[in-house]
């Protein structure tokens, strides 16, 4: 019976990639990522590594806690620079519209004179 079921599925999943190939690959991406999890919960080794993984001593949560504290900082530090980049970009191309529209009224006045 469980042989069936998986037969079926995959004539279904065959019928569907004829018409949506994206979704299809989506689908199956998806079920294969939660058949892993299942997997790796019920083994018990945890997905990565120590990463969710089913019993933990307390020095290794005070180990996940620091790493995950370490990554928070590193993503504030990295939204600080990034907008002053963007802040440059803005000003950038800010100067780039006024040199257009500078060169654009030239443009202008040159045909008018005409």
């Amino acid at each position: 019976m469980k042989g069936f079921c998986l037969v079926a599925v995959v004539v279904a999943m065959l019928m569907f990639y004829q018409r949506e190939p994206v979704y299809t690959l989506l689908i199956i991406g998806v079920g294969l990522f939660f058949y892993l999890l299942y997997k790796a919960k019920k083994s018990g080794n945890g997905l990565l590594g120590t990463f969710m993984s089913g019993n933990q001593t307390s020095q290794d949560r005070r180990f996940d806690d620091l790493m995950a504290l370490i990554m928070l900082q590193q993503l504030l530090s990295n939204n600080s620079q990034g907008s002053s980049a963007s802040r440059e970009i803005s000003e950038e191309s800010q100067k780039r519209r006024e040199e257009i529209d500078k060169i654009q009224n030239e443009v202008l006045d040159l045909l008018d004179s005409d």
